[in-house]
């Protein structure tokens, strides 16, 4: 029969799980003084150590060559320094064997090039991801490591980071102030979808033609009044400024209008609006059937808005967003949008970087201007009767 104490004591060896004895010693006032021991758990798997990390040193020593040839050898130099091809093999065979991987932040002390490209800006959007993502793919195909630092989207300039670099790619650049620093220490350096000084390259997107082709399609659906609906709120500008392409999409739907004798769009001089506010002033109050709006997350909380009034897209109002970026092809209904070329800019600004990176001479500024792409879906359709 248990005691009460042997219950407890029990109890608490249940509560304390497998692998776990419970000694049981009773004080002259019996009560249980617990004492742990954990016994081996044939289950348990020992944690995994990370690997050693080759060193110089024993490249060195399984090629037989003093370290010092080894690092010339694996680094490509041959400044005042000849090795034997067979030594030369030697040392090679032996990295790869090791898979010895030289630490380039180290490299980068005594090297000429660094073979380091650092990023600058920040990718807060899909749009600058997706060219990030395919810059790093092409930098990282020719040879070139990218580091970056996290920025905090207040700061003044695009700062570099305090290690040498080769050169940069420049996200976010919306002023010439921007890429001072840059230009300052004449630093290789594309900017994608943003400006560049003369000591760099730009790949921006043609704003206007894609406002065009949204302007043709609604026109073409038999919409005649329009809105624009960029709002501070969803899209907070760093530093106060905002991107190019907010004016730019503005000022070509304003032309484009006027051009055939059309409403001049509203909603141009509402950014400070909330969506609710702008749905009912700009849209609703105007007699407004189809709204361009800056890019794809403005254009969902737009919808939202609207169905939260009893107005349905495109029963009521038809929408067009810029981007063609996560949500435009889960949104409700998806949304016709105008897609920009990212994964192409991002392709280019890694090459035109290799290009600067590997030339001996002056490259002159260039301007990549890349043409926009209309993708239609369910957000637009013809104005109710």
């Amino acid at each position: 029969m248990f005691t009460a104490r042997k219950e407890i004591a029990l109890a608490d060896s249940i509560r304390l799980g497998a692998g776990t004895v419970l000694h049981d010693e009773y004080d002259r006032r019996g009560r249980v003084d617990a004492g742990l021991e954990r016994m081996p758990d044939r289950n348990a798997t020992t944690p995994a150590q990370p690997p050693e990390r080759v060193t110089l040193a024993r490249v060195a020593e399984l090629a037989g060559v003093a370290e010092s040839t080894a690092s010339r050898v694996i680094n490509g130099y041959t400044e005042n320094f000849r090795v034997r091809p067979e030594v030369r093999s030697r040392v090679l065979e032996a990295a790869k064997k090791l898979n010895y991987r030289p630490n380039p932040m180290v490299r980068s002390i005594s090297a000429k090039k660094t073979n380091l490209v650092a990023v600058v800006g920040w990718a807060s959007d899909g749009v600058n991801r997706s060219a990030l993502a395919e810059a790093v793919r092409v930098l990282k195909a020719g040879g070139k490591h990218v580091c970056t630092t996290f920025l905090d989207p207040d700061y003044s300039g695009h700062e570099l980071p305090s290690w040498r670099v080769d050169g940069a790619i420049a996200l976010q650049v919306r002023e010439p102030a921007d890429v001072v620093e840059l230009e300052r220490q004449a630093l290789p350096y594309v900017s994608i979808n943003g400006h560049a000084g003369p000591g760099g390259d730009a790949i921006t997107f043609d704003e206007a033609q894609g406002t065009e082709l949204a302007l043709e399609h609604l026109v073409g659906l038999g919409h005649r009044k329009f809105a624009y609906c960029f709002l501070d709120r969803l899209r907070p500008s760093p530093r106060g400024i905002r991107h190019a392409a907010v004016n730019k999409r503005r000022d070509a739907m304003i032309d484009w209008l006027g051009a055939r004798n059309l409403p001049t769009p509203t909603g141009t001089d509402a950014y400070g609006l909330d969506t609710m506010q702008f749905c009912r002033e700009c849209i609703i109050g105007a007699g407004v059937t189809a709204v361009i709006a800056f890019d794809d997350v403005v254009a969902s909380y737009l919808i939202q808005s609207l169905n939260a009034l009893g107005k349905g897209v495109p029963e009521h109002v038809s929408v067009v967003s810029f981007n063609d970026e996560l949500p435009s092809r889960m949104a409700s209904p998806p949304l016709t949008t105008v897609a920009l070329p990212a994964a192409e800019a991002g392709r280019r600004a890694g090459e035109m970087l290799l290009e600067r990176l590997g030339s001996d001479q002056p490259i002159e500024h260039r301007d990549i201007v890349l043409p926009e792409t209309l993708i239609e879906r369910k957000s637009t359709g013809r104005p109710a009767v």
